[in-house]
């Protein structure tokens, strides 16, 4: 058997991974897919020391694979509006991006950002999931019609072959 140069259960290969809380949480199931994808393509860019400088400049996302300016602010402007993405720095055309960071990973704090370090929200998705989605949340719930039925055990028993006795009947022997 093949020694591998990774330890036991680590991957070998670089992944993002967006903890469970908000998967779980209400701003998750609300988001479109065009601020899903955004919100991927800047976890994509985090390298482990980036964190709060995460740009989602249209550059940096025509290489993603945006083809639409209009989109991708409509994006941005959903990303934002949820607690776990913060603007660190407003963009200031021409020459200055707007940076984003995910309050999961600690903040890599620059000089050049609108945002403390002290005032970093580490972690504030957590209580999040507890305030979960009801599904059935302004739906009505179905009233079912219940019918109330009385069951004979021989119509539920199996039909079984009459067979007589081996000493007769009883209406013989009477």
């Amino acid at each position: 058997m093949a020694r591998g140069d990774h330890r036991k259960g680590e991957l070998n290969f670089p992944f993002v991974a967006i903890p469970k809380a908000i998967l779980q949480g209400q701003d998750w199931p609300r988001m479109s897919a065009r601020a899903i994808k955004l919100m991927l393509d800047l976890m994509g860019q985090h390298t482990g020391k980036n964190n709060g400088r995460l740009s989602p400049s249209w550059e940096a996302m025509q290489r993603c694979g945006w083809t639409s300016k209009d989109q991708l602010w409509k994006a941005k402007g959903e990303l934002l509006g949820v607690p776990w993405a913060i603007e660190t720095r407003k963009g200031r055309p021409p020459s200055t991006s707007a940076w984003v960071g995910f309050t999961w990973w600690p903040l890599h704090w620059h000089e050049s950002m609108d945002v403390g370090p002290r005032d970093w929200p580490l972690m504030n998705f957590v209580n999040l999931a507890d305030a979960r989605i009801d599904p059935n949340e302004g739906r009505e719930r179905l009233k079912r019609k219940t019918v109330s039925f009385t069951r004979h055990t021989g119509r539920l028993a199996p039909k079984r072959p009459v067979i007589d006795p081996p000493h007769g009947s009883m209406e013989a022997q009477s």
